[in-house]
């Protein structure tokens, strides 16, 4: 160790090692160190629009708006991650990895702070570096996430479905008193909300003809299946309060049935629309069959058209009451105002929302415009439609910062519900330009 000086407890290590003496970096030379792709979209976007930027081609704004995509995505991965990583505690291996995850999205978020600064301050070097910092970071987190498949692939198979292989396990542990039995209720409460989101999903689907032939024929297994899944969340709580393991297991039994029945009837829907190439999820890169709705790895919510989304987010709930998503928000906030929800429970409600909203904002901006030869009327309907769609999420966007600011939250709500009743204008539209194509194309029969 002799000549080596390392460094005190508390002094601060910087964040780059350029040598003072060494004249200063050329800012693009250094944006040019980044070019490996990362597979996260907003940032690629950010990057060329700080290039841009740099080279005095873009304003200040346009680098600012790629910044704050790039920020939205970043907090819906972590969150996703946080809520994928329950399902990821088996071993210290993996939670240490999970911890590593945990410390390079802390690490990007300072650095995302850094360029926001660089940004107002007009520092191009600062820019520079702290595009370099997440892009650095950004390949350390696929790495992780490459880990985190590996060891999982690896983890003994309680059961095919991840969320009753969760169950299994923390309810072993919670009967032998090694975790507090609150930690079961948590994930039993998980698993229970996804059965009421699929419940709603099909009560206010609006199939295809050969998909709402199947659900008819087996309208009888659904209910059957949904009657399990029921009675297993029932003997599963009594479980909670025994500890018995008869009770555990017998609870398990049932939701296994009631998920074996429902994985039937999913894959007969699937059979409906043909043989599909599977899907990357874009929050850790598992594969995932093209018409699945959560990543089967980290259960993040998948990408899907800006019709799907669109719709998910309207009031076009059907049966003269609130979509599931929108009464749970609505819920949220009549909770809040009473002073009965958490923080913690209030910021994951709003972060779970702020994802729908941000999903089919980003669907609608990537739309390409209608064809240069579309006819006038239809042109017309189309436009009517996308005027239901901006308005629609500018209401809600509005909204949603009211709620997030955490003042005037009844004033923030009306505003998203004003919202989705403009979205739910948006498919009437599309259906008359529809009806209008059919029609153009029997006239020209």
């Amino acid at each position: 160790m002799d000549g080596e000086q390392l460094p005190e407890e508390d002094e601060e290590i910087p964040q780059t090692f350029e040598d003072e003496d060494t004249p200063p970096e050329d800012p693009l030379e250094v944006l040019a160190r980044c070019r490996e792709y990362t597979d996260v979209e907003q940032f690629e976007e950010l990057k060329k629009a700080a290039e841009l930027f740099l080279r005095g081609q873009a304003s200040l704004d346009s680098v600012k708006e790629k910044w704050l995509s790039l920020d939205q995505e970043l907090g819906a991965r972590h969150h996703y991650f946080q809520e994928g990583l329950r399902f990821q505690e088996w071993s210290e291996q993996l939670l240490v990895t999970g911890r590593q995850v945990f410390e390079q999205f802390e690490w990007i978020q300072d650095q995302m702070g850094r360029l926001d600064l660089g940004l107002d301050n007009a520092e191009e070097l600062e820019v520079a570096y702290s595009l370099e910092q997440i892009h650095g970071a950004l390949a350390v987190l696929k790495s992780s996430y490459q880990t985190l498949r590996e060891l999982q692939a690896n983890l003994p198979v309680l059961s095919d479905n991840p969320l009753i292989a969760e169950l299994i396990r923390v309810g072993q542990l919670a009967a032998e008193q090694k975790i507090p039995v609150e930690s079961f209720l948590e994930r039993l409460q998980v698993y229970a909300d996804m059965q009421d989101r699929l419940q709603q999903a099909l009560a206010t689907a609006q199939p295809a003809p050969r998909e709402r032939e199947i659900l008819n024929q087996e309208q009888a297994n659904l209910d059957e299946a949904f009657a399990h899944q029921q009675r297993g969340l029932e003997e599963l709580h009594q479980f909670a309060l025994t500890l018995d393991r008869e009770e555990l297991e017998r609870g398990i039994a049932s939701l296994e049935q009631g998920s074996q029945m429902q994985l039937q009837l999913r894959e007969k829907l699937l059979q409906t629309v043909g043989t599909e190439e599977t899907r990357a999820c874009p929050f850790c890169g598992s594969d995932n069959q093209s018409q699945s709705r959560f990543c089967a790895s980290c259960q993040a919510r998948l990408p899907e058209n800006l019709a799907v989304q669109a719709d998910e987010i309207s009031l076009a709930g059907g049966g003269g009451g609130l979509p599931s998503h929108f009464q749970r928000l609505l819920t949220a906030v009549e909770a809040r105002q009473q002073g009965q929800l958490a923080d913690e429970s209030w910021q994951s409600t709003l972060s779970w929302f702020r994802g729908l909203y941000t999903n089919v904002c980003r669907q609608r901006d990537r739309q390409k415009p209608p064809p240069a030869d579309t006819p006038p009327e239809q042109l017309e309907l189309l436009e009517r439609a996308g005027q239901s769609l901006n308005q629609g999420l500018e209401l809600i966007g509005e909204g949603l910062q009211q709620l997030e600011s955490g003042e005037e939250l009844q004033v923030g709500m009306e505003a998203i519900l004003r919202g989705g009743e403009r979205l739910q204008e948006m498919p009437a539209w599309l259906e008359e330009a529809t009806n209008l194509t059919n029609a153009l194309q029997e006239s020209q029969a």
